[in-house]
């Protein structure tokens, strides 16, 4: 009977280790799209590279950085050095 009781318990803490691992592989949504917003300051190459499996031209990689790389950018009215 605790022959069985620890056993369960070693495969309920693998268990828990393979889930936890898995969770950490796998990201958060919102961090995927966090980090492909920052990789879209990337060049075309090494976008590609990173990302194989995202079938996009040059242009529409082009025009996907002019809607969305820059977005979070500070506006000049907010920089007080460049208010005069």
């Amino acid at each position: 009977m605790i022959v069985i009781l620890l056993w369960l318990l070693f495969i309920g803490i693998l268990v828990s280790f393979a889930l936890v691992f898995i969770a950490s592989m796998i990201g958060s949504p919102k961090t995927m799209i966090l980090q492909k917003d920052t990789d879209l300051r990337l060049t075309y190459k090494r976008y590609m590279q990173i990302y194989p499996s995202a079938r996009i031209t040059y242009d529409e990689y082009k025009r996907m950085q002019v809607q969305r790389a820059y977005k979070k950018a500070v506006s000049s009215m907010k920089i007080k050095r460049m208010v005069r």
